[in-house]
C-alpha cells in the first residue's frame, strides 16, 4: 500500500472519529438533572417554600436524589420567603408540570416514605410530606 493511500485512510479514520464524537456529544442529555432557576417550566416539578404555592421555588427536571445540596430560588427578584434556604425538608407545596407521575421521598436517594403526584397536580403537601421531602424522581 502506498504512503499516500495510508495517509488518506488515516485521515478518513480521524475524521470519522471526530464526527462520531460530535454525534455522541450532540445527543447527550442535560448535564444536570435540574434547572433550578426558580421558574417552574413545562416538564419540571416545582417545590415551594410555603403552602398554597407561595414563596421561593426549587424546580427539578427529571430527578434529584439529594435535596441537601440545593436551595430555593427567587424567580422574580422580589425577595420571596425561603430564598437561599435549603430545599431539604423545607417544602410545603408543589406543582407537577410534567405529564406523568412525579414521586417524592422523605429521605435522600429514594429512601423513607414515597408519595406520588400525577401530571398537572398542584397543591399543599400532606402532613406526611410537609417539610419532609428529600428526593424526587419521575420513575420508580
Amino acid at each position: 500500500m502506498s504512503t499516500d493511500r495510508v495517509i488518506h485512510k488515516a485521515a478518513a479514520l480521524a475524521a470519522a472519529t471526530v464526527a462520531m464524537g460530535g454525534l455522541v456529544l450532540g445527543t447527550a442529555g442535560p448535564a444536570a438533572a435540574y434547572d433550578n432557576d426558580g421558574r417552574i417550566e413545562s416538564g419540571e416539578f416545582g417545590f415551594y417554600y410555603n403552602s398554597d404555592e407561595k414563596g421561593c421555588v426549587f424546580d427539578v427536571y427529571v430527578y434529584d436524589n439529594n435535596f441537601a445540596d440545593n436551595s430555593f430560588k427567587d424567580p422574580s427578584s422580589i425577595n420571596c420567603a425561603g430564598e437561599g434556604q435549603s430545599t431539604n425538608d423545607n417544602t410545603a407545596s408543589y406543582w407537577n408540570r410534567w405529564t406523568g407521575y412525579c414521586y417524592v421521598w422523605t429521605d435522600s436517594y429514594r429512601g423513607g416514605i414515597r408519595g406520588s403526584l400525577p401530571g398537572g397536580y398542584t397543591g399543599n403537601a400532606s402532613a406526611t410530606f410537609k417539610n419532609q421531602i428529600s428526593s424526587t424522581a419521575d420513575t420508580v
